[in-house]
């Protein structure tokens, strides 16, 4: 398999994994289902983890059959490129290394979302575009337990700057892992 046949199906694996990942979100953020946007990213991305729900219980909000659908995914594609001779080929790696994939993955798209959300309230807070109200509503929902923490502040939200340093804080804690794991850097869609 060539690098750029490689770098192909990489690259489809990790769109895969971002739908995946947002089905995950949408399930532990309790977004709005009727939302056209949700509904079309869950029917393109929910049949694998419906096969495994039946077997993994959701708990709570915390849907565990799509995270690790998610890992499956990236496991799949590291196998590949084991296969083509990019990485050698050890399952306990492959698996660790899908693992953090999906965790620094995850974060940046909750950074996105977070970034999003504060511009969005600048620029278009009474547009009710499904997306623009996917956005605000997921950032609303990461914020909230800074807010409840936060006493009132003469109506300035600081929510924000404190959901921003413990994604950050997160993020270089699983980058640490990431690589002193060995993950090789170029093949993981989180970085």
């Amino acid at each position: 398999m060539s690098e750029a046949t490689l770098f192909l199906f990489k690259a489809l694996m990790d769109i895969f994994t971002i739908g995946v990942v947002f089905n995950f979100l949408f399930r532990l953020l309790k977004v709005d289902y009727y939302n056209p946007l949700v509904q079309g990213i869950i029917r393109a991305v929910d049949v694998p983890s419906q096969a495994l729900r039946s077997f993994i219980k959701p708990i709570r909000n915390i849907d565990l059959s799509s995270f690790l659908v998610a890992i499956f995914i990236q496991a799949g594609a590291f196998y590949v490129a084991a296969m083509t001779g990019s990485i050698d080929y050890v399952p306990s790696k492959i698996l660790l290394w899908s693992s953090y994939s999906v965790m620094l993955l995850t974060l940046k798209m909750i950074w996105w979302i977070l970034l999003g959300g504060i511009i969005i309230s600048f620029v278009a807070g009474s547009n009710y575009h499904p997306a623009i109200s996917l956005i605000r509503q997921m950032s609303d929902q990461m914020f909230k337990p800074f807010r409840v923490l936060l006493p009132p502040m003469g109506g300035l939200d600081f929510s924000p700057i404190f959901a921003f340093i413990a994604l950050n804080f997160l993020q270089v804690l699983f980058v640490q892992f990431a690589i002193e794991s060995g993950l090789p850097v170029w093949l993981s869609v989180g970085f």
